[in-house]
This record gives C-alpha cells, structure tokens and sequence, in this order.
C-alpha cells in the first residue's frame, strides 16, 4: 500500500472539502461545518446505512472494496445478515439516535469515508493484501492519538479528521468563539472559561473535544491540552514541584 505523508493526505483533504462546499446543497449558503454524511453520498456517491454492528457497541463502522456480507444484530441482539456492495459504509446505529454521539458518528462516517477515497484514488495500491481486502472496522476510541501501528487506518484517521475539521472552519469557530488565534493552555480546572468556549466549538463543528483536540495541536492552533488529566497540577504548572 502507499505510505502517504500529512502533508500528502492534507492536499487531499483540501480537494474533497473543495468538492463537498461547490455541492447545490451548500455552496450558497454561509457553511460552518462539514456534514459527513451529506460529503460520503453527493461527493463520494457512497450509501450510508445505519445497523447494529456489534452486541457491546464496540464496533462503530464498517466498509468494504468488494461485494461481501457481514453480521449485524437486530434490535432484539438476533444475528443478521447485511450485504455490504463496495459501495455501502455502515455505522453503529445507536450513534444516530444520540445527540451525545455526534461527533462519534462524524467520524465514523468520515473514516469510513475516507477508506473509500484511498481505495478511489490507490486502486491498484490499496485494500490488495489479504488483510486490507475484506472489511474495514472502526471502532471505538480509535480517534485517539497513538503511535501508528496500522497504517491504512492511521491514514484514515488522518484524512478523515483533515475533512472533517478544515483549518479555515476552525479558525472561523475559533473567531465566533472568542477563542483567539491559539489556544495556550486547555484545562477545565485552571481555565474553565476557554474549556467550556472549546466544547461548545466542538459541538458547533460536530466532533468531540479529543478529535478537534489532536486536529488543533497538528495545526498549531493549540499548544497544550488537559483533557484526559485536567488535575496534573504540576505539569500546568511547572513551578509548583518546586516549592
């Protein structure tokens, strides 16, 4: 498969979002987000359907390069059959009827999505091997920053968060939200008014606080956050070891 750098997948992401604000349906409206789902059928010509894809929720999406079928569950946790065309991203269904999981399921259809562009533009690089052939699952957490063990869904995560949050949507909800040019210092504890300014442009660019997060510091727009461990006093504060 193609190892594509940030600087190669961002160029890519730019030619999508491009793509997505001249559709009829936005392109004369003022445009504050991007809607995933609306980007993976007008842009991607792909179809989105909404099943129950595991019994714990782990599972949050799945899409396939080829004609094969999957298991899904049934309201009642009875295993069914879903017929995946090539075509088809899959999502968790609960995501859908959740508000709380907006930004969950954002980025499930937009990693998803995003497999599918690989696939579109690398057809003879992408998803050959036997592993990356059958299907594609995300599952929960998977947005989260790690070290790269699996390159395909790194790339994935990479452009799906490049689409998803352009640079120029969150400067402008940067602007709306009176949060400056940068971030310095995001901590719900030490600074709760710049923390609850951050959520809130979470939720008003459908994503959650972590991916908007590690999107912000790869920009540069955000130099340290303290979301998983907002009481690390002395990392905030250097200082206070001292004393």
């Amino acid at each position: 498969m193609k190892h594509l750098s940030r600087f190669d997948i961002e160029a890519i992401a730019v030619k999508y979002v491009q793509a997505y604000m001249a559709l009829p349906d936005v392109r004369n409206t003022q445009i504050y987000r991007i809607d995933p789902e609306l980007l993976l059928e007008k842009v991607l010509g792909l179809n989105v359907e909404y099943q129950h894809l595991s019994y714990d929720g782990s599972i949050l999406g799945m899409t396939s390069f080829t004609e094969m079928g999957v298991q899904v569950f049934e309201d009642d946790d009875n295993e069914a059959f879903f017929f995946l065309d090539g075509k088809t991203v899959l999502v968790e269904k609960d995501l859908n009827f959740d508000s709380k999981l907006k930004g969950r399921k954002n980025f499930t259809l937009m990693h998803e999505g995003s497999h599918q562009i690989f696939k579109m533009l690398f057809p003879n690089d992408y998803g050959v091997t036997q592993k990356s052939a059958g299907v594609h699952y995300y599952k929960a957490n998977s947005e989260r920053n790690k070290p790269i063990s699996d390159w395909e869904e790194w790339q994935a995560n990479t452009l799906g968060a490049a689409i998803l949050l352009p640079e120029n949507l969150i400067k402008q909800g940067m602007y709306l939200f009176s949060l400056g040019e940068k971030i310095e210092c995001l901590n719900k504890i030490y600074f709760p008014g710049v923390y609850k300014r951050f959520d809130a442009l979470a939720d008003f660019l459908g994503c959650s606080k972590k991916a908007l997060a590690i999107r912000m510091k790869q920009l540069g727009l955000l130099k340290k956050e303290y979301l998983d461990n907002p009481f690390d006093l002395v990392t905030v504060y250097p200082e206070v070891s001292e004393l």
